[in-house]
């Protein structure tokens, strides 16, 4: 089975540790992004330093790079998306089986793991595969770690749409792929996911550790500031009073783990976890 990968790029803070958790899976990863350094809402992006970063992380020359044009302020920021998603997919797709679609914030723990489930997929003739990301929040002066959980801290997983494709496949909305027969992996046997309704099937069950590390909040305070400005989903996000939380949540890591019980947002329950791999890995 051949695999590819694609990367958008624009968010440095974790591309390095991202492409480098699959790099030895891949024959290719094709790097997508704007040729004027912008976001999909027109905003500036850190492009040349994400593309440093990934060279620097690429000692086979796996790394094929694919400029475009990916801006229009005018559009709906998600349809922009969709289309710079599709673009590097099939550029991609030539030559593999199925194509990664993590994000440069996802980290993937167990690859060995990933690519289990990913045969599996295979075998039952699906044509994605949905695996399980861990939201970690914020990191903790002790060097722990906040991350989403369910209501008695209890494992809660996330899906922002399958992390990889057959080759060819056509996107639906950003990475989603609707219509297309899914392999469903959770950290239970029954679904995890508040997003989700309660019966989502759950084709197999794996340990949390070897879940997807999501660490889109995990930065520097610099970094959160060009997140504010560039995420696509920026204007539905009270970033002032967010970003407030997010600074006292991480000071008080064990009074945030308290409230989880009586949070009546499932995004608001958050639990203290150690993550040995990333003891020493600063974004």
């Amino acid at each position: 089975m051949r695999l590819n990968a694609y990367v958008l790029a624009g968010d440095p803070a974790w591309i390095a540790q991202s492409i480098g958790s699959y790099y030895h899976l891949v024959d290719r990863i094709v790097v997508s992004y704007d040729r004027s350094g912008r976001s999909w809402a027109g905003h500036p992006l850190s492009v040349q330093e994400s593309l440093d970063r990934m060279v620097a992380a690429d000692p086979e020359g796996k790394i094929l790079l694919l400029p475009g044009d990916y801006t229009d302020p005018d559009r709906f920021v998600l349809d922009v998306e969709t289309e710079h998603r599709q673009s590097a997919l099939d550029a991609a797709s030539e030559g593999a089986d199925w194509v990664i679609q993590l994000d440069t914030d996802e980290l993937l723990p167990s690859p060995s793991t990933f690519t289990a489930q990913l045969t599996i997929a295979e075998q039952r003739g699906a044509d994605a595969l949905e695996f399980p990301a861990r939201i970690i929040y914020a990191r903790t002066p002790s060097g722990r770690f906040l991350e989403q959980c369910g209501r008695l801290w209890t494992a809660q997983s996330a899906y922002p749409g399958p992390v990889a494709v057959r080759a060819g496949t056509r996107l639906s909305h950003a990475r989603q792929a609707a219509g297309s027969p899914m392999h469903r992996v959770d950290v239970a046997p029954w679904n995890t996911d508040p997003a989700h309704p309660w019966n989502a099937p759950v084709h197999a069950v794996i340990s949390s550790a070897h879940a997807i590390l999501h660490m889109s909040w995990v930065r520097t305070e610099a970094q959160m500031a060009e997140k504010r400005r560039v995420s696509g989903y920026a204007g539905a996000v009270k970033w002032e009073s967010e970003l407030q939380h997010w600074r006292w949540r991480a000071r008080h890591p064990r009074l945030t783990a308290l409230r989880a019980p009586v949070a009546r947002d499932p995004l608001r329950r958050f639990r203290v976890t150690s993550l040995p791999v990333l003891a020493r890995v600063q974004p």
